[in-house]
């Protein structure tokens, strides 16, 4: 089996992003997958975590939970991209 490469999750939120944003202003606006919808309901789960946690680092006041959740949403994410767009390749 080969080894699955790293996803930068900052990059991956951009192309969901980027794509979404394509999808909705073109010409004529595009109906959205089911599957795009998943992903991007993930893609904002795991952004809403990543903000609460990076505001509380900042603040020193990250808890165990709040890092708990930034992890579980950032897996739930990158999974759900990978197999997105190994899907249609």
């Amino acid at each position: 089996m080969a080894a699955q490469r790293e996803i930068d999750a900052d990059q991956a939120m951009q192309d969901v992003l980027n794509a979404w944003g394509a999808l909705r202003t073109s010409r004529e606006p595009q109906h959205l997958s089911a599957d795009f919808n998943a992903l991007f309901e993930k893609m904002l789960a795991y952004r809403t975590a990543k903000t609460i946690a990076d505001n509380r680092r900042e603040h020193h006041k990250l808890n165990v939970q709040e890092v708990a959740d930034e992890q579980r949403t950032k897996k739930e994410f990158l999974d759900a991209y990978r197999e997105f767009y190994e899907a249609r390749n």
